[in-house]
């Protein structure tokens, strides 16, 4: 698929919440298309946000009080097709860098987390790993970072990307707080009260909207990358939640995640018939 197919897929996508995604920068645009090419990424993110969908239909048919108003909608669904550009590395990185980060990001299933990317890229890389190590190391990235914690700097770069690049504030906060049930709160974004400690448009605390991108993202990842059941996915989102201390029973992502259980376990078992 060419990459203004992809960006026009997208952009269908973004126009159901009354975003025009041509209005973002060329440079997001671009990075979209880039991990549409190089890996799965794209697919995972609209998976999300059509699960995103299924839940807003089933709050509009079973429960009024609960239904996301027009706002939310928005936010959780940019949140999600946003969230993880961040994997094609940071904003001042040119094409090149770019395409080295994202290439990094296509590989699944490293099953030692903890390697340092020398290895890694000696590992996945071999033909022109030292090559790779220069340019990281021109980017600012240590060799000898573990892979873990090299993953874990794409939600600073996709704070940094997006924010001030045309994409509504709202959902910049929610694309880059993804990962805070992982304790990953790039730039300290959000405060001890779960108030964001800056602007973002009409945003001002970590909520719901927020929170629902976490359990789509992780829910996903599970199924996918994870290759789960839907059972098996909500036991571990279930697990994961009681042992962080901060959100250890935080009310609206054990309801989230049970939400999710009832509107994603139907299509489970339509898949299974």
């Amino acid at each position: 698929m060419t990459s203004s197919a992809i960006i026009e897929r997208l952009s269908g996508i973004c126009s159901r919440v009354g975003f025009d995604l041509h209005a973002v920068d060329a440079d997001v645009l671009s990075r979209l298309a880039l991990l549409a090419e190089l890996s799965q990424t794209v697919t995972d993110l609209e998976r999300m946000a059509d699960l995103a969908f299924r839940l807003f239909r089933h709050y509009d048919a079973t429960d009024w009080q609960e239904a996301c108003g027009a706002l939310e909608r928005r936010t959780v669904v940019l949140g999600c097709l946003f969230s993880d550009i961040g994997k094609t590395g940071p904003k001042d990185a040119d094409p090149s860098g770019q395409r080295l980060i994202a290439e990094m990001f296509s590989v699944e299933g490293v099953e030692d987390v903890m390697q340092p990317v020398r290895r890694f890229l000696q590992r996945y890389f071999p033909e022109d790993a030292a090559t790779r190590i220069t340019r990281l190391e021109a980017l600012g990235i240590s060799p000898d970072l573990p892979m873990r914690h090299f993953w874990n700097l794409h939600t600073a770069w996709t704070l940094e990307i997006i924010d001030g690049a045309g994409v509504p504030a709202e959902a910049v906060a929610a694309a880059a707080s993804h990962h805070m049930l992982d304790n990953i709160n790039p730039d300290a974004i959000v405060g001890a009260d779960d108030r964001f400690t800056r602007r973002f448009g009409a945003n001002t605390c970590f909520d719901r909207a927020e929170k629902l991108v976490i359990v789509l993202d992780k829910y996903d990842a599970l199924r996918r990358r994870g290759r789960l059941s839907h059972a098996e996915a909500i036991a571990w989102l279930i697990e994961r939640l009681a042992k962080n201390e901060r959100f250890r029973g935080d009310r609206e992502l054990t309801t989230l995640i049970a939400d999710i259980n009832a509107v994603a376990e139907d299509e489970a078992q339509e898949q299974a018939g």
